[in-house]
């Protein structure tokens, strides 16, 4: 399991836009009912659209199962909606560490970012090559622990529905300096690769549901590929979210390998993420902790 780079939470976070956004409805606000009277005006299309654009400090604190992941972010726009800027982000895992910084153009509809991700493994070096890896032929390969550098373009685009939305997400990666004759178990992508440039594309239709629809349900299916190896790699598998307020949010995802070159096992060969995402920016019009604002849902 591992947190995932910043703008594929995208396949989780994409059905953020009410159902007033995926008809086309003109309006900016909705009313909250209590006793029969509309007692709180909200933003349609949630707490971050409504904000003056600006220069910016961001963050997304995210905690969860077994990670942590801070992300800064400085730009102009609307922050967590619409901006343009830089990112700084970093992982930590107990079997690995990252780091990642890059420019993002972010729009509810599309989400473009480029940057360099510099990652070192606890526990892998860099395997010896073979049509077919197991998860003993990653951990136990010969060598000193790997820590390699990398280029990393992404592309997320989101096209919203009544009460849904697909959404893709593309990535390209370029390895750097990985040995000559070796592969690498890339830990973002969480597949081996010999080739130092490959790609990753998901897919999923994510469903919108309670109040806000602040419950999204779907399904992901993603293929690596381009990676040199003897076949790509399939993984499907269930996404979910809970805005539980403005600032704070409940994400699970996993994918389970389906075909493939490598038996590498449920840890390493399944891609997912489970944890709580806390989002912040300077200059908020409602700044609050979550245990201070209302309950979306």
């Amino acid at each position: 399991m591992k947190p995932l780079p910043a703008s594929a939470w995208a396949l989780i976070t994409a059905c953020l836009w009410p159902a007033a956004l995926a008809r086309g409805d003109d309006a900016h606000l909705t009313g909250l009912e209590h006793k029969g009277e509309v007692t709180t005006l909200r933003p349609a299309n949630g707490y971050w659209s409504q904000a003056e654009p600006r220069l910016f400090l961001s963050n997304r604190t995210e905690l969860g199962i077994p990670y942590v992941k801070p992300s800064l972010s400085v730009g102009y726009g609307m922050p967590h909606w619409l901006w343009a800027g830089v990112d700084l982000n970093a992982f930590a895992m107990p079997d690995f560490v990252q780091g990642y910084l890059g420019v993002r153009a972010a729009m509810p509809v599309l989400d473009l970012a480029f940057g360099v991700r510099d990652t070192r493994s606890f526990s892998k070096a860099f395997p010896t090559p073979a049509t077919t890896l197991t998860r003993r032929d990653v951990l136990d390969a010969p060598g000193p622990r790997a820590r390699y550098l990398a280029w990393e373009a992404e592309s997320v685009a989101i096209a919203p529905l009544p009460h849904a939305a697909l959404v893709a997400d593309f990535i390209a990666v370029r390895t750097l300096d990985v040995p000559a004759g070796r592969y690498v178990y890339d830990e973002s992508s969480r597949v081996v690769v010999s080739h130092p440039l490959f790609f990753v594309l998901r897919m999923a239709a994510v469903a919108r549901l309670l109040n806000e629809g602040a419950l999204k349900l779907g399904a992901v299916g993603e293929y690596a590929f381009g990676t040199g190896r003897s076949q790509g790699v399939w993984r499907v598998g269930p996404v979910a979210a809970l805005q539980l307020t403005d600032h704070l949010e409940l994400k699970a995802m996993l994918t389970l390998n389906v075909a493939g070159p490598d038996q590498l096992g449920l840890v390493l060969g399944a891609y997912g993420v489970a944890g709580l995402c806390y989002r912040w920016a300077t200059g908020e019009r409602r700044a609050a902790l979550p245990w201070s604002e209302p309950i979306v849902p």
